[in-house]
């Protein structure tokens, strides 16, 4: 089984900022950006470009990624297996101290957050039997529809658009 886990701390970091002021609505999105590309299977692939990533990189942890949101701004993935876990986001120095903290931990405490089931592969996906679709998208019709401005959907189109390609190359 293939999941990504985000923790209750990075969600609510990530509300925080969206509802803080320009500067952090843009890291938000940018991390909404990057958490969807995950949630969609990038990390299986791991030549997938999910975002722009740290300049050198993370060698503290096995399986750490941290991505550069700009303005300081990091998130921390760990990677075991088919699982990845979003542990961390904050300044770059808090991302040290959070890396300093648990650099000797074998377990990452996950604690409470949303886990997700990532799909194998988009492709996949959409082999699946037309019946099957027509009774999911009956059951999207019951849902409200998301309030959702241009530059979320831009955000997130551009990241599945670019995933698709690589995934086809």
């Amino acid at each position: 089984m293939r999941f990504v886990k985000i923790s209750a701390k990075v969600e609510r970091r990530i509300e925080e900022l969206r509802q803080s002021d320009k500067t952090g609505k843009s890291i938000a999105q940018k991390a909404d950006s990057i958490i969807e590309s995950l949630k969609s299977g990038a990390f299986l692939d791991y030549t997938e470009n999910t975002g722009a990533f740290t300049k050198y990189g993370e060698k503290r942890l096995k399986g750490c990624r941290k991505y550069d949101f700009g303005n300081g701004y990091r998130l921390i993935t760990l990677q075991k297996d088919t699982m990845i876990l979003i542990p961390f986001i904050g300044t770059h120095d808090e991302c040290d101290r959070w890396l300093e903290k648990n650099n000797r931990s074998k377990h990452i405490a996950e604690g409470k957050g949303t886990m997700v089931y990532v799909p194998e592969t988009a492709a996949k996906m959409m082999d699946t039997d037309d019946e099957l679709c027509y009774e999911a998208d009956d059951m999207c019709m019951d849902e409200p529809p998301l309030d959702l401005d241009e530059q979320i959907l831009r955000t997130v189109f551009c990241g599945i658009v670019n995933g698709a390609k690589k995934r086809a190359m």
